[in-house]
């Protein structure tokens, strides 16, 4: 596979196409930035954070823009995320928002600090975040959701870090973030809690109100 291309898999088959990553960028309406836990490559592919980046690299969402790192080089997520919106210096307008993608964060373990860490660097720049899911979030910092959150959800785990994850978000500012979810998932580990069914089906629903709104707003033009 050549550089700058992603392969795409079919429910059909085992054998992948190639969509071009170009032709991806071109049409990129939504962006999902994912990242997983410290101890994990960024391509772990039994990670959920994982598997939902590679559903939606498939042919089914070719307006949908979606990778995964490591939480120790969350500025190379920050960077593939920019290169989608203006390049300028200083804050975006809002004219040029109406033309840039939406935003969905979601971050396993020390990926939920730098999951946050992305979220408060785009408030900065004046772009808003749709979604953030922390999942078994780790660190320090990531307790508060930034004002630039439209809808935050959390879900951790009863297991032997327990006492090292985060429980319950702060909002910078209540009137623009709203918190969707805070789940205990029973029964699952510190690596499995990434595969719970309503983290998926969360971020799925997200897109699907986010391509119906976009959709009326182009019929609207």
């Amino acid at each position: 596979m050549t550089r700058g291309q992603n392969a795409v898999f079919s429910p059909e088959t085992t054998a992948p196409t190639v969509a071009s990553g170009a032709q991806r960028d071109a049409n990129c309406r939504i962006i999902y930035l994912g990242f997983v836990g410290a101890l994990e490559p960024s391509q772990n592919k039994h990670s959920g954070v994982v598997q939902i980046g590679q559903t939606l690299r498939g042919d089914e969402y070719p307006d949908v823009c979606a990778r995964s790192f490591s939480p120790y080089v969350w500025t190379d997520g920050l960077s593939w995320l920019l290169k989608h919106f203006p390049a300028h210096s200083g804050v975006l307008t809002a004219d040029e928002l109406q033309h840039c993608p939406k935003v969905i964060l979601v971050g396993h373990s020390m990926g939920g600090w730098a999951m946050i860490s992305v979220a408060r660097d785009l408030r900065d720049r004046n772009i808003p975040v749709e979604l953030t899911i922390q999942v078994d979030s780790v660190g320090i910092t990531d307790y508060t959701v930034p004002r630039n959150v439209k809808a935050g959800a959390i879900f951790h785990a009863r297991d032997v870090l327990v006492f090292m994850t985060t429980k319950n978000l702060r909002l910078e500012d209540a009137s623009h973030t709203k918190i969707l979810a805070n789940v205990t998932v029973e029964h699952a580990g510190h690596e499995s809690i990434t595969r719970d069914p309503r983290i998926r089906e969360l971020v799925m629903k997200t897109i699907e109100s986010l391509r119906a709104a976009q959709a009326l707003k182009a019929t609207a033009d």
